[in-house]
């Protein structure tokens, strides 16, 4: 990996990267912003329209990059094509989970088959693709898996809380592993990104009922692929898109009264 200060437009260069839910949002972003880096890249996502669009848009500076329709919701599915990307390109440098589902606030009774659903999607095929690919990243010293979660992991609102259980239970499992993985070279990192004004962020709050954050917890998904681009590889585990949401398990313990009478309106 090329580690040029001030050169970030070629920090990535042959570096062959998986980004999930590249069809949109966040992931596009991050796809789009390696093939400019000179990366690699593969996007996965559902939407093969989508996907055409952004294949062509890759290409225009990394000529090798490339897309596949999957459904991460079918993990065995997914892992068959990491494999295949492994074979044709010879290894996975970075993994970058970034699909996810759920998030919306429901005022009824959790049922468990949608439940089911959101942890295969958030957890198990994130969770998944890591214990497929880091074997072969720690065999060659050199590797980058980032798991994207969700700041309601730290303070958890009103809801069926699935969709906060599947990101917390991927954020510790991510940590747990980055102790492994991290003696033979491979950064394992678990990303928070703020509230962003993309499809699934807009739903959340016209559809789910979420309110919207706060201005200084809200980011665009190009400051937030930047923050990431940034910090991949670095000793932090942890990468925030946005400082305030670290303090919410601080006042959950400061002033627990006043937080959980606040928390329902943010």
């Amino acid at each position: 990996m090329l580690r040029l200060p001030g050169r970030g437009r070629t920090r990535w260069r042959d570096e062959v990267a998986v980004v999930t839910g590249a069809s949109s949002g966040l992931g596009r972003r991050l796809a789009l912003d390696l093939a400019t880096s000179g990366a690699t890249v593969v996007g996965l996502a559902r939407r093969s329209s989508l996907l055409d669009t952004l294949a062509e848009e890759m290409r225009r500076t990394s000529p090798n990059s490339s897309c596949r329709v999957v459904d991460v919701s079918d993990v065995e599915g997914y892992l068959r094509h990491l494999g295949e990307i492994e074979a044709e390109h010879g290894r996975i440098d970075l993994l970058l989970n970034v699909a996810g589902h759920g998030g919306l606030r429901r005022s009824e009774w959790p049922e468990m088959r949608p439940v089911r659903k959101v942890m295969e999607i958030n957890f198990f095929a994130p969770y998944a693709s890591l214990l497929a690919v880091v074997p072969g990243m720690r065999a060659r010293g050199h590797g980058i898996v980032a798991n994207v979660v969700s700041d309601d992991v730290r303070a958890p609102g009103p809801g069926p809380g699935d969709y906060e259980a599947s990101k917390a239970a991927l954020a510790a499992a991510t940590e747990s592993l980055s102790y492994v993985a991290g003696r033979d070279g491979v950064h394992l990192h678990v990303v928070y990104p703020a509230w962003m004004p993309t499809a699934m962020g807009r739903a959340a709050v016209s559809k789910g009922g979420v309110p919207v954050p706060p201005r200084a917890a809200r980011r665009s998904e190009e400051h937030v692929s930047g923050v990431i681009l940034r910090r991949l590889g670095g000793e932090r585990i942890e990468i925030n898109g946005a400082a305030l949401p670290l303090l919410a398990p601080l006042a959950r313990v400061v002033v627990p009264r006043l937080y959980h009478r606040l928390r329902p309106h943010f």
